[in-house]
């Protein structure tokens, strides 16, 4: 008996050890089988070999430090935008998807990126497979499964992020506003109304095609960017993909030159300012810190 008892307590000495190697240094288990990845939206002005400062300027601001296509000035006051359906790519067919789940009081993997908040810059990614990731895929917009629920929580109840048209056009993909010393005026928004001097208001969106209604277009985006290097996750790893976005590129393009003198004030679904190409476009892989 004394012997059975001994070989019992070594049994439970030896399981006691092997689940303190898996315990984290708070106390936690860990699965090295997955870690995090930090994905960085940085809003940025000018292409990598011509880039400057950004930063949002107070309403009524006539220092107009940047400029369009056309060679128009401009000022922002207001950025901000969705992305959703974040996608990770790697060797060997390796993928992850970010889970989106949307209902009445909260919401997953819809994410609002705020130029006026820094820490809406930077997406956690979480229990992400281990293993080296070189391309990342996201919507820019909320698509049908953001919108057909009906009333949403989190970051897409529409009384706190004032991102939503109605049902019929759903929520906005992006909201620019400024102000441009060509501008007539008479723009409105959040931050600019029609009495500012030389407004501009883009807010640009839409997730479905009305036959017979011009006045609604898809204009959900799927935005792929491959990376120069792997970004390696592991359980104790947790790279950060830097990426990029040059609020210039809202402006001249694919989509072609926007003239801040004319349609300066876009508040539909609609592809009428042609810029919606041109936000696409304006993302891009800048770098990975490991």
């Amino acid at each position: 008996m004394k012997q059975f008892s001994l070989a019992l307590m070594a049994i439970f000495t030896l399981l006691s050890f092997t689940a303190c190697d898996d315990d984290s240094d708070d106390g936690s288990m860990t699965d090295p089988t997955f870690g995090s990845i930090e994905i960085e939206f940085d809003n940025v002005i000018g292409s990598n070999d011509d880039q400057r400062g950004f930063g949002l300027s107070e309403v009524g601001s006539t220092d107009y430090s940047y400029s369009n296509g056309m060679e128009q000035n401009f000022n922002v006051t207001l950025l901000r935008y969705f992305v959703s359906n974040v996608r990770l790519e790697g060797e060997d067919g390796l993928v992850y998807e970010d889970e989106t789940l949307v209902d009445a009081v909260n919401s997953k993997g819809y994410y609002l990126i705020d130029e006026a908040d820094g820490s809406s810059q930077t997406v956690t990614l979480e229990n992400v497979p281990t293993g080296e990731y070189d391309r990342i895929v996201f919507t820019l917009g909320v698509d049908s499964s953001g919108v057909l629920e009906g009333a949403a929580g989190g970051v897409l109840d529409p009384a706190t992020n004032h991102m939503f048209w109605n049902w019929n056009a759903g929520y906005v993909a992006l909201k620019f506003e400024g102000q441009s010393d060509v501008s007539v005026g008479g723009a409105f928004g959040e931050t600019v109304d029609q009495d500012t001097p030389n407004g501009i208001v883009y807010h640009l969106g839409g997730w479905k095609e009305v036959d017979g209604a011009p006045a609604f277009t898809n204009n959900v985006r799927e935005i792929s960017l491959d990376f120069d290097s792997h970004a390696h996750v592991a359980a104790e790893e947790v790279p950060r993909v830097h990426l990029e976005f040059d609020v210039e590129s809202i402006f001249k393009g694919p989509g072609g030159d926007i003239d801040f003198t004319g349609n300066n004030n876009v508040h539909r679904p609609v592809d009428g300012s042609n810029a919606i190409d041109n936000v696409v476009a304006a993302f891009r892989f800048d770098h990975i810190h490991e």
